[in-house]
């Protein structure tokens, strides 16, 4: 009796649940506060980080310096949203009449802003703040003056497209359009005949895209293009090129003419560029020079040999935004309207071919014409 009473005194006197809180009832609170951490994680890596107003702000700085610079006024201004990863950022594509070499208002530039950086050369240039784009400045040389054009008078563009033969449902697209596009066509590539043939029956000029060394300086591009089948190489000999592009000329049928497909090595080589026109010559072929490198020597060659040589004014879609190709149509009618024609080369992209559609109405209007490159 005495055992069974100190048994239930002792049950009584343990303590009650409330008063030792075991670990397992913590659960809930561990899980939630995973939870959240988790959260906060996958924000840091998934939400976009815009810096859209820094760098806007810093592309009107930089244009407003650019303004006071002596011999330097803006013609154009467009602003193009900019993706990488998470970060989300605006750049300014600017064209400016330029009186004189660009380079020292753009070094003027740099010096007033210490973490500027620059990049390009010629008519082109980018500049940067870290690894973002943040403004694009396009020149055009304020020192020739322009044509003036009789009223009756319409001012002529060619426009290019180069990297035809891979896609013949992309290049199906460019031939509905309703304007004399000139087609380049690289060589070696399976759908190349088929496209030229389509081209030809449909009216449109053929020229041969002839691939040619670039500078190797370790660009992406350049690291895929070197693969680009038919190179011409600065190393080969005279009889390695001759053989080389004849056997090209054989992949294009109803070319007029060529231009080059990359470059910036090969077209500063006099010697290789001779080689390459001598044999143009031979087929009665214009010659286009790109122009991937502004030492390019290709159209100076031409002439001593006795080629006709063009020289492109603008590429139309270094970016693929549509906003941005819209915006080099419009420089490329400047142009054409104050010297009396231009040339464009773009690429067979869905976002030029949009561009187009909506852009080469406009130049319609403007009383300018688009004409096979052969015409101009």
């Amino acid at each position: 009796m005495a055992k069974r009473q100190t048994k239930r005194a002792v049950r009584r006197k343990r303590p009650s649940g409330g008063a030792q809180l075991p670990l397992f009832r913590f659960k809930w609170i561990f899980l939630a506060l995973a939870v959240i951490l988790g959260l906060l994680v996958l924000r840091e890596f998934l939400v976009p980080r815009d810096y859209s107003a820094s760098t806007r702000s810093l592309a009107v700085k930089l244009v407003s310096r650019l303004s006071h610079q002596k011999g330097w006024s803006l013609l154009s201004s467009t602003w193009i949203e900019r993706r990488e990863g998470r970060d989300r950022w605006e750049m300014a594509v600017t064209t400016w009449r330029v009186e004189g070499s660009p380079r020292q208002g753009l070094k003027n530039l740099q010096r007033a802003f210490p973490g500027l950086r620059l990049r390009g050369g010629g008519r082109e240039w980018i500049c940067y703040r870290g690894d973002w784009e943040v403004l694009r400045v396009l020149v055009v040389a304020g020192a020739r003056p322009p044509v003036v054009l009789e009223e009756e008078e319409k001012a002529r563009v060619a426009i290019v497209i180069d990297d035809m033969g891979y896609r013949l449902d992309r290049a199906q697209a460019f031939l509905d359009l309703p304007w004399s596009i000139t087609f380049s066509i690289l060589p070696f590539t399976d759908q190349a005949q088929e496209i030229a043939y389509l081209a030809h029956r449909r009216g449109r000029e053929v020229v041969l895209h002839l691939p040619m060394d670039a500078n190797g300086g370790g660009e992406a591009i350049e690291r895929l293009e070197s693969r680009t089948p038919g190179m011409l190489l600065v190393s080969m000999s005279d009889g390695e090129l001759r053989n080389l592009i004849r056997r090209e000329m054989e992949q294009v049928p109803f070319a007029k003419g060529a231009n080059n497909h990359m470059g910036s090595r090969f077209t500063r080589s006099a010697r290789c560029m001779r080689v390459v026109l001598r044999e143009l010559k031979a087929r009665g072929y214009y010659f286009l020079d790109s122009l991937t490198d502004s030492r390019s020597v290709a159209c100076r060659v031409a002439k001593k040999v006795g080629v006709k040589c063009f020289q492109r004014d603008v590429f139309l879609d270094n970016s693929k935004d549509e906003a941005y190709i819209l915006h080099q149509l419009t420089l490329l009618a400047r142009l054409a309207l104050r010297k009396g024609y231009a040339v464009a080369i773009g690429h067979p992209s869905q976002a030029t071919l949009e561009a187009l559609r909506r852009g080469l109405p406009k130049l319609e209007k403007m009383g300018i014409k688009v004409v096979p490159l052969s015409e101009l």
